[in-house]
């Protein structure tokens, strides 16, 4: 029998989710907050949630920094651009963030933008990168 030497069953969990990140089961986690941004003149604040789960999609919520994230527009018929805020980065809290990410000119249908998180290490483990493809809608 082992011995439960005071220590909670909250930590016990953040423990074990922790060595499940240092054993590789870890990954990112992107997907769009609501709809897809309509062609048109510019858009305003179109969320990006970004989490860091295990392989059974349980969040790694002990995880809290920022990482490196990129917004970048990909126009085929209008002229838009995406920036994203903050511009280069994502703030983590409890496992889960988000990347807001605003077009400005012209996007027409088809159009897209891509927020794309490079390989990033955490506890020593690269996690491997991750994008997402968001297309604007007629």
């Amino acid at each position: 029998m082992k011995a439960n030497i005071g220590i909670s069953p909250e930590a016990r969990e953040m423990i074990k989710q922790r060595d499940k990140a240092m054993s590789g089961d870890i990954a990112f986690n992107l997907f769009l907050e609501g709809d897809a941004p309509s062609a048109g003149t510019g858009f305003d604040a179109i969320s990006i949630r970004v989490t860091l789960e295990d392989a059974a999609g349980n969040i790694h919520d002990w995880f809290n920094d920022t990482i490196t994230t990129t917004a970048l527009a990909v126009t085929t018929a209008g002229t838009g651009t995406a920036s994203q805020v903050p511009a280069t980065t994502c703030v983590i809290e409890n496992g889960i963030g988000s990347v807001v990410v605003t077009g400005l000119l012209t996007w027409a249908e088809n159009d897209t933008f891509v927020v794309a998180i490079p390989n990033t290490s955490i506890l020593g483990y690269t996690v491997a990168g991750k994008s997402i493809t968001v297309t604007c809608t007629a």
